[in-house]
């Protein structure tokens, strides 16, 4: 069975199994990096909110040989641990006296975003896009973002400039940084290994790597070490910093190829932020590649 017969025997094998007034559609997302996922959503005729529920994963499953029931009974326990008990209140997000105290900004890479970045307001930043979430709920299991989109500022009549002003001040009020030591890293690069590394994301370790945006928050990471920082986006959860003395061109370029083996060997491609690495200079607060 490939991919296409798998979503449509998906589809018709679990509306025989829920209500007859329960709607069953299946949606492309596009994720980060211009990956496109089909999510299955079940809409209940009470909630006005159901998960989404990505079929990828489950289609591997099947590959590797589980036995359909076994994953049609997977996707439903998912979608009803998950599904929500009441309607989500849209002023939430409408409303932007309401929306503006959760507008939160991300991390993405420019050139892999191309497509989304024509539906979606943003500002650069080095070769990376910052772009802007309403964050309705966010735990250590998950989250609960809407992404905005253009037509949401002509909703909320505001500008981008204002959306990054509010995103500046609520992200590390709502997504508190984190740092700590990482005792190793690439154990075959041992003439870099023997440097001190330190992990920086936020407190949920969920799309992370823009806390390298607060304001600050290099600055005074660089002064406690009194060192300049070599950053290595090792994905767009987070972020390892370096303190160095000094970082020419030659240095730079090996760290940077970390980067990229990195991303090769232990990602998925909507978990790649940048395939190079990043210097903060302390004295003249400047980052460059």
């Amino acid at each position: 069975m490939n991919y296409q017969e798998f979503l449509t025997t998906i589809k018709t094998q679990l509306t025989n199994r829920i209500d007859a007034d329960v709607k069953l559609e299946i949606h492309p997302v596009m994720k980060n990096n211009g990956r496109r996922c089909d999510g299955l959503v079940i809409m209940q005729p009470d909630v006005n909110v159901s998960p989404t529920i990505y079929l990828q994963p489950y289609y591997h499953r099947y590959l590797e040989g589980v036995c359909l029931e076994d994953i049609y009974d997977d996707i439903l326990s998912a979608y009803f641990s998950h599904l929500p008990t009441e309607d989500f209140d849209t002023s939430a997000f409408t409303d932007y006296r309401r929306a503006s105290s959760r507008i939160v900004m991300r991390l993405v890479n420019y050139k892999k975003n191309e497509e989304l970045l024509e539906d979606v307001p943003y500002y650069r930043f080095q070769d990376l896009a910052v772009i802007f979430y309403c964050m309705l709920h966010a735990d250590k299991n998950n989250q609960a973002n809407i992404l905005v989109h253009n037509h949401h500022l002509s909703m909320w009549n505001v500008t981008v400039d204002e959306l990054r002003r509010i995103a500046e001040k609520n992200t590390p009020l709502l997504l508190p940084p984190e740092f700590l030591p990482m005792q190793t890293l690439l154990k075959e690069h041992n003439d870099i290994c023997k440097l001190p590394m330190y992990v920086m994301s936020n407190q949920y370790r969920t799309n992370g790597a823009s806390v390298i945006l607060y304001e600050k928050m290099l600055q005074e990471t660089a002064d406690l070490f009194h060192k300049n920082l070599v950053i290595l986006p090792s994905s767009i959860h987070e972020v390892i910093l370096i303190p160095v003395d000094s970082a020419d061109s030659a240095t730079l370029e090996k760290y940077t190829q970390m980067v990229r083996e990195v991303n090769e060997s232990q990602l998925a491609d909507d978990e790649i932020l940048s395939d190079h690495a990043y210097y903060f200079n302390r004295r003249t607060k400047i980052i460059t590649s």
